[in-house]
């Protein structure tokens, strides 16, 4: 149990995180135009990037909040 004032930052002992692929959309196919879903898990916020071929920068909501985990998934593509 963590005190008054104090920040935990690591997943609790029991957490089994070998299967966690650190890959997102932003680092695969950077050579062309992707569709870019991000939710934030910790405050509900959402966005969706139209990202251009080489963007390899992640959405900076996460750059903002280094704490709130986020998830990433590739729009299907409408061709």
């Amino acid at each position: 149990m963590s005190r008054a004032g104090e920040t935990i930052r690591e997943a609790a002992p029991n957490v089994d995180s070998r299967e966690i692929d650190p890959t997102t959309p932003f680092d695969c196919d950077t050579d062309e135009r992707r569709v870019i879903g991000c939710y934030c898990c910790t405050c509900e916020a959402t966005a969706t990037i139209l990202a251009e071929p080489g963007r390899t920068r992640e959405w900076e909501h996460a750059a903002r909040h280094l704490t709130h985990v986020i998830d990433y998934w590739r729009e299907a593509d409408s061709e």
